[in-house]
C-alpha cells in the first residue's frame, strides 16, 4: 500500500515540453494531505472496528452464560414444581 510518505517523496523525471512542476507539486501536496488524512482515519476505523469486534465476542460470552444460567433455573422450577 502506498503511504503518504511514499507519496510525498515520489520524484518524477523532467522531461522537455513536460508538465508544469509547479502545478504538479502543488496537486501532489494537496493529494498528501487527503491522502493522509483518510490513511489516518482508515487507521483509526481498523482500530475501532477491532475494539467493537472484542466487545461483540465478549457479549456473545455473557449471552452464553445467561442461557445456560436461565436453562438451570428451569431446570430447578421444574424440580420444585415436581416437588409442589
Amino acid at each position: 500500500m502506498i503511504t503518504p510518505v511514499d507519496l510525498e517523496n515520489k520524484e518524477f523525471k523532467k522531461s522537455f515540453r513536460g508538465y508544469d512542476m509547479e502545478e504538479v507539486e502543488a496537486f501532489l501536496g494537496e493529494l498528501v494531505k487527503d491522502y493522509g488524512r483518510i490513511y489516518r482515519e482508515n487507521a483509526g476505523l481498523k482500530d475501532k472496528n477491532a475494539i467493537l469486534n472484542d466487545a461483540v465476542e465478549n457479549y456473545k460470552g455473557m449471552e452464553e452464560t445467561m442461557r445456560s444460567a436461565i436453562a438451570q433455573l428451569n431446570e430447578s422450577l421444574a424440580e420444585i414444581e415436581q416437588e409442589l
